[in-house]
């Protein structure tokens, strides 16, 4: 068979059924395998949608995300979307086509280094010369994707071995570089955590992404129900769902750091042990590394021994899944000082208060169109949320509890504007079961960046409903802009938006307005929208986010 015919085959052997991509020359003998196959292709309108979409898919079913695209600028506005996928651990292959092999490193029409230009955003990277070299690199780039912290992976093939004949022989078993040895074993520390946890007396938990892609929710939430500590998320982590069984014994406080809620933020900032499981200790978590790592002793654990002691020191590090530590929390029966743990969590729930919404009566916010939204979910639970990147990223964290384990997908750590809607097309083919839309929440900046993919929400496997928050200015910037600046604004304002529900038509799509005149029905008007069993963009006009 050819390089392309093996690809094909190969990608059916690893069960994927959907992949997302946009072809160009360098790929079409690839294409034209694929559509020999039962994978369904879904044509994005522009690469960068692609990648997002591959990671939304990864980011709602915890499988890997296959992109494709050709070479040159093809493979090069993948990037955006391959460092989202790798500083948000979604598993990603990602393959691209390149010049054939004679020409390449001669500067030939649309050629480029993609593999050096997605080295530092890459779990690791290929360029494949010969026929050789194919097989083994497919079958090393999916363990590498999926295994031990997940991430994206970068396959670039020559041309020519698209149509080059391979020979019959399997291919050998993966030679990969061994493991980092773990220094930080659970077996070895379990004993000393249990003892820290002892002596504690205002503890929490903070739970990161990793809690989610290592499907450790269950887990944590007994340990928490069991123990009476409190959770603290990340803005990854907000994709936790507490199980039924234990939420009436599990107090969430929600997420910590420069938009965190109260109580997470008062939590962080007076407990005197932090339990941190699959999460980076990042800057927009914690506020001052120095300050945090002073007056409480930090156990931190996570899959990724790189990120052991990067940002913070450790007192008790673990390397491990997050699942496997809060199992081995609850086997070894680690509890905190009972004397202080209940006014402990008194004092945290009586800061549980949402804010109060002081907009003014001529002006629908963000957070009231928000909160009603999640009153209607609470009710429905058949939604999994998608956010872009801004301040609407921000309020959705703090309003929206999810209804399902990934149902709030987000680019966390990149912070992409202009991921919501691609990525809520990838998501529609991999959410857990029992979702039946997908709910988008975006701002007018971000929306405009990627709102060509409005052409492919047709072939959607869900209906996907997009709440656009209009308040005709780059909210987030502004607010910057501001408070640093006295005022002084240089180019945040979108003075000149389109017609939304004009450009929705014209995608023939359906579309809904909501401004003032809907304060006193919005809820009735967000269940209407969530019955509709078509996909809808819902034009919200709001004032400051």
């Amino acid at each position: 068979m050819t390089g392309a015919e093996y690809i094909a085959g190969f990608l059916v052997k690893k069960e994927v059924e959907t992949l997302f991509g946009y072809p160009g020359a360098s790929v079409l003998e690839l294409y034209d395998a694929i559509a020999s196959t039962s994978i369904r292709h879904i044509l994005m309108r522009h690469e960068q949608g692609a990648s997002h979409a591959a990671a939304g898919y990864a980011k709602a079913s915890g499988k890997t995300g296959v992109c494709i695209a050709t070479s040159g600028p093809g493979a090069a506005n993948l990037v955006t979307g391959i460092a989202d996928a790798y500083l948000d651990s979604a598993p990603m292959l990602i393959i691209t086509g390149q010049v054939d092999t004679s020409c390449i490193g001669r500067d030939a029409f649309q050629e480029a280094d993609i593999l050096g230009i997605t080295m530092p955003v890459t779990k690791h990277s290929y360029l494949i010369r010969s026929p050789e070299a194919l097989k083994n690199s497919l079958e090393e780039a999916w363990h590498i994707a999926v295994s031990g912290r997940p991430g994206p992976v970068l396959i670039d093939i020559a041309h020519d071995i698209f149509t080059s004949e391979l020979d019959s022989a399997p291919p050998k078993k993966p030679v990969l570089p061994r493991d980092r040895k773990n220094e930080f074993t659970l077996g070895s520390r379990i004993d000393e955590i249990v003892e820290a946890v002892s002596h504690s007396h205002r503890p929490i938990i903070l739970a990161g992404g990793g809690v989610v892609l290592g499907k450790a929710s269950h887990s944590l939430s007994r340990f928490a129900a069991e123990s009476g500590i409190p959770i603290v998320t990340t803005l990854p982590g907000t994709g936790i769902t507490i199980p039924h069984e234990y939420r009436p014994d599990v107090n969430i406080l929600g997420m910590a750091g420069i938009y965190g809620t109260t109580a997470a933020n008062e939590a962080m900032d007076q407990c005197d042990l932090v339990l941190a499981a699959g999460c980076r200790m990042s800057d927009r978590t914690l506020r001052d590394f120095n300050r945090f790592g002073r007056g409480r002793r930090i156990i931190h654990c996570d899959i990724d021994q790189a990120e052991i002691n990067k940002n913070v020191i450790a007192d008790i590090p673990v390397v491990c899944g997050a699942g496997d530590f809060f199992d081995a929390l609850s086997a070894h029966n680690a509890r905190p000082s009972a004397d202080t743990l209940v006014s402990w969590n008194e004092y945290l729930r009586s800061q549980k208060v949402k804010p109060t919404l002081t907009q003014p009566n001529n002006i629908l916010s963000c957070r009231e169109i928000l909160r009603a939204v999640d009153s209607v979910q609470s009710l429905r639970k058949d939604a999994v949320y998608v956010t872009d990147v801004g301040n609407h990223q921000m309020r959705a964290a703090q309003e929206i509890e999810p209804q399902f384990e990934r149902g709030f997908i987000t680019s966390a750590g990149l912070g992409v504007m202009g991921f919501g809607l691609p990525a809520a097309i990838g998501a529609s083919f991999g959410v857990p079961s029992g979702c039946r839309q997908i709910i988008v929440l975006c701002g007018d900046g971000g929306f405009q960046m990627t709102m060509e993919e409005l052409a492919v929400l047709h072939v959607s496997k869900l209906p996907i409903k997009i709440f656009l928050f209009d308040n005709s200015s780059l909210g987030m910037i502004r607010k910057m802009q501001d408070a640093k600046f006295g005022g002084r604004r240089t180019d945040s304002m979108l003075s000149s938006n389109p017609d939304f529900i004009m450009i929705a038509k014209a995608y023939g799509i359906s579309s809904v307005s909501l401004d003032v005149s809907c304060r006193n029905n919005l809820s009735q008007i967000i269940s209407e929208i969530s019955d509709a069993n078509e996909n809808i963009l819902v034009h919200c006009v709001t004032g400051k986010i």
